[in-house]
C-alpha cells in the first residue's frame, strides 16, 4: 500500500514498461469518467505508527460486476475497505490521499465511487483472498484500463510461464512472466500484523528499477499479454527487496465477492493456443506436474517453514525446463537458514530464496 506521513507524497517509482507510448499520470486528478490502473482508495484510510500519523491508498485496478450488472471497482481489502475497518457508503477517491500533499487532506469532489463489501482478512487462520468492491458514481469510472484499454469478461488460470501485464499506482504498466504458483505466504500488514496467505501466484522481477509492482501497486488487475487481455490475478502484495510480486489468483476473487469482469472484447482462439504451446514446450510447466511438487510441499511444508527466517513456500522452476522446484522464501539468507534447509525433498529440488520478508503493497 502506498503511504505518506502528513507532510510528504512517495515519488513515482520507475518500471520494467513495454516499448511503445505509455501514459504515467496515474497519480494525477483524472478526469471523470476515469480509467482504471489509477490511484486511489478510501476517503478514511488514516493510521497512527510511531507517533505520527500516515495516510494509505492503492490502485482501483479493474471494473466488475453482479448478477444484476450493477458495476463496481474491483480493487483490494486493504485499498478500498482500510483493512476491515470501512462502513458502507465511504467514499473511493481518485487519486487517493497520499497525492494530496498537504496533509493528506481528504477531498469528497474527488469521489468515483462509495465502498460496497469486502472479505475480511484473517489474522488468525488463512487467506485466499485480499479483496473488494466500491460502487461506482454513474458517469464517473470507465471499464478501461489505463494504457491496456478494454479486456475480456473471461478469465484464464495462471501458471508457471504465463506471460502478463499490470497497470499500477506506482510502477504503472509494466510486464513480467508468472514464476511461481501455489503459493503460502506470511504476509506483513504493518503494525504487527500478520496474515499467512495460501494459493498464490508470485512474478520475479530482476533487481530495482526494474519492478513488475511496488508499494502502491496494490489493487491492480494482472491480465494476459493478449490483444484482448484476460484477467488472471489482482496484486496484493510483494517482497520487501521488492523483487517478487503477489497476486490471488482472479477466479478465487471473482467468487468469493460475487461478481463477474467486466468485458468488452473477446479473446481469440489464437491466443489461446499460443498459451497452450508455451505451456507445452519447455517454457513453462503443466498444471499436473505442478500439483504433483505441491502435494509433496504440502507434506513437508511444517519442516521447511521451521527453516530460520521462513516467509513462504511456493511452486516455481527447477534449473530444468519444465521441471519444478520448491522455494522457500527466507528474510535473510543466513548460514543457519543455509544449514536447515535440504537439497530436496522426494525428489524434488529446494531453492532457498532471500527476499527480506513480504508485505502488503
Amino acid at each position: 500500500m502506498a503511504a505518506t506521513l502528513a507532510l510528504g507524497v512517495l515519488a513515482i517509482g520507475a518500471a520494467s514498461m513495454p516499448a511503445g507510448a505509455v501514459t504515467c499520470d496515474q497519480q494525477t486528478t483524472l478526469p471523470r469518467p476515469i480509467p482504471l490502473g489509477v490511484s486511489g482508495g478510501n476517503i478514511n484510510a488514516f493510521e497512527k505508527m510511531h507517533h505520527q500519523e500516515f495516510c494509505f491508498g492503492g490502485t482501483l485496478g479493474s471494473m466488475v460486476q453482479d448478477s444484476s450488472d450493477n458495476q463496481y471497482i474491483l480493487s483490494n481489502n486493504h485499498v478500498l475497505a482500510d483493512i476491515n475497518k470501512a462502513t458502507p457508503g465511504d467514499l473511493i477517491v481518485q487519486p487517493g490521499l497520499p497525492e494530496n500533499a498537504i496533509n493528506c487532506q481528504q477531498m469528497p469532489g474527488d469521489a468515483v465511487a462509495t465502498f460496497t463489501r469486502t472479505v475480511n482478512i484473517k489474522f488468525s487462520g488463512k487467506n485466499t483472498i485480499d479483496a473488494a468492491i466500491a460502487a461506482v458514481d454513474p458517469g464517473d469510472v470507465s471499464s478501461e484500463i489505463l494504457n491496456i484499454g478494454g479486456i475480456a469478461s473471461s478469465v484464464t488460470a495462471p501458471s508457471v510461464g504465463l506471460a502478463v501485464q499490470k497497470m499500477g499506482r506506482t510502477t504503472c504498466l509494466t510486464t513480467g512472466t508468472i514464476s511461481s504458483i501455489s503459493g503460502r505466504f506470511k504476509i506483513s500488514y504493518g503494525g504487527g500484523k500478520v496474515a499467512k496467505f495460501v494459493d498464490q501466484i508470485l512474478i520475479n522481477s530482476p533487481a530495482p528499477p526494474n519492478n513488475f509492482g511496488g508499494p502502491g501497486d496494490s489493487g491492480s488487475l494482472i491480465v494476459t499479454q493478449d490483444a484482448c487481455p484476460q484477467a488472471v490475478a489482482l496484486l496484493f502484495a510483494g517482497s520487501g527487496n521488492e523483487e517478487q510480486t503477489i497476486a490471488n489468483p482472479i477466479s478465487d476473487v471473482l467468487s468469493g465477492l460475487g461478481v463477474s469482469m467486466v468485458g468488452s472484447c473477446t479473446p481469440t482462439a489464437t491466443s489461446e493456443t499460443a498459451q497452450s504451446d508455451v505451456l507445452a514446450g519447455n517454457m513453462g510447466m503443466s498444471k499436473e506436474v505442478a500439483d504433483s511438487a505441491a502435494a509433496v510441499r504440502d507434506r513437508h511444508e511444517d519442516d521447511l517453514m521451521k527453516i530460520p527466517g521462513a516467509v513462504g513456500t511456493a511452486i516455481g522452476m527447477s534449473d530444468q525446463p519444465g521441471k519444478p522446484a520448491i522455494e522457500v522464501y527466507v528474510t535473510k539468507m543466513t548460514p543457519q537458514a543455509q544449514a536447515a534447509a535440504p537439497k530436496e525433498v522426494e525428489g524434488v529440488p529446494v531453492k532457498l530464496i532471500e527476499n527480506g520478508g513480504f508485505v502488503a503493497y
